[in-house]
């Protein structure tokens, strides 16, 4: 029997019963992970989750063996040949088939009203959203239900993750790290920023595939190097085609998606040897991320692991140069909202938050420097899903 996850599947039952919610139907890829953890490739598959029983999983015939009939119920249905009925006929039979089965004339259903921010299906390249379609379907189906926004449950109920997300999140981390260290391995001057971003991705999409049972893996890699691309550093800009030359920073941002569950890394190298400069500089930041980390505990606020990496670079004069967050959650996007490690942010750590912990400093004319890595809220302080760096 393959390893399930009922803890997570129950404990959003009882957030549905609390807001009076019947059943949840949802399409967006993050949210059927969540129900099933199966990892639509497509975007056309739905997941419903009614108050008792099993999760329902409609889903295209072709991603079949994908699907995991220990979590869910699933129900196979042709699409995309010319055998294959209308995509919106088969919703329709579906869904009025669940509707009658569930009992939901009457009912109130939670649906993705809200989400604008998505995580994407395996096949990237064509993100299936959701829109006017599908809500018009909605309406029609369940015309005798009332239909609910279940967009802040959903969020809240995923920000707290179960020991089984976590595990799958290590696996993520993981895989992400063998790019890293091919990375590492393998930088030289004469590189250019595209090709190391190239290498990262094709290292973990080689071998992430069949490393402890994954099956589904991506990587998005971007790299900037020199004083101006590790600069540029600061927000998520495209690897170029410049030289790498001796003695540049380079830093490389890598996200990483394993069978839906994310890593999301930044690491940092200097193509030859770093100077003494380069040194002081990461070594300061690393002292500001592992202090930030060491926050990383329930009852904390949102906002002591920013102070605690302010702190550290206010003592050595580089505060000002530290211009975004602390930190944002990971989990089945690569950006969640729960919880935001920001200056002001009021909300408080529980014991199973995942953040990433990414103090930099973009200093001009010198080159940028951030060091990210993913952590989670143990009941006993913080515990690392990548693995921590060292001093330089």
């Amino acid at each position: 029997m393959a390893e399930t996850d009922t803890f997570r599947v129950e404990r959003l039952r009882g957030n549905m019963q609390a807001a009076g919610l019947d059943a949840l139907v949802c399409r967006l890829p993050e949210n059927v992970v969540y129900l099933t953890d199966y990892w639509p490739h497509h975007g056309f598959s739905v997941a419903i989750l009614p108050k008792d029983g099993k999760p329902l999983l409609f889903l295209p015939e072709v991603e079949a063996d994908y699907a995991k009939p220990d979590w869910a119920e699933v129900s196979p249905f042709g699409w995309g040949l010319l055998k294959d009925d209308d995509l919106y006929l088969n919703y329709r039979r579906l869904l009025g088939r669940a509707h009658d089965k569930l009992g939901l004339k009457g009912a109130r259903i939670g649906v993705e009203k809200s989400f604008e921010v998505v995580g994407p299906t395996y096949r990237a390249a064509e993100p299936v959203i959701p829109a006017a379609p599908w809500s018009h379907l909605l309406d029609e189906v369940f015309a005798d239900a009332t239909q609910v926004d279940a967009t802040d449950l959903l969020q809240t109920t995923r920000a707290i993750k179960t020991d089984y997300d976590l595990k799958k999140l290590r696996l993520a981390n993981e895989i992400a790290e063998i790019g890293m260290a091919e990375f590492l391995n393998n930088l030289e001057p004469g590189m250019t920023e595209a090709q190391v971003g190239a290498l990262v991705e094709y290292t973990i999409r080689t071998d992430g595939p069949g490393y402890k049972g994954a099956r589904l893996v991506r990587a998005m890699c971007e790299v900037g190097a020199g004083p101006v691309g590790s600069t540029a550093g600061t927000l998520l800009v495209p690897s170029t085609k410049r030289v790498i030359k001796a003695g540049d920073f380079v830093m490389v941002e890598l996200a990483t998606v394993v069978d839906g569950y994310w890593s999301d890394l930044t690491y940092m190298a200097v193509a030859g040897e770093p100077n003494e400069r380069q040194r002081e500089v990461y070594n300061i930041v690393l002292e500001a991320q592992q202090a930030a980390a060491q926050h990383m505990r329930p009852g904390e606020s949102f906002s002591s692991p920013d102070s605690a990496a302010r702190q550290v670079l206010e003592k050595a004069d580089l505060a000002q140069y530290f211009v975004h967050i602390t930190g944002h959650g990971v989990g089945l996007r690569y950006h969640e909202f729960i919880p935001v490690l920001a200056p002001g942010a009021t909300g408080t750590l529980e014991a199973g938050m995942v953040s990433s912990v990414e103090p930099g400093v973009y200093i001009p004319g010198f080159g940028g420097v951030r060091i990210e890595d993913n952590v989670a809220v143990g009941v006993d302080g913080p515990v690392f899903l990548s693995t921590p760096r060292q001093p330089w």
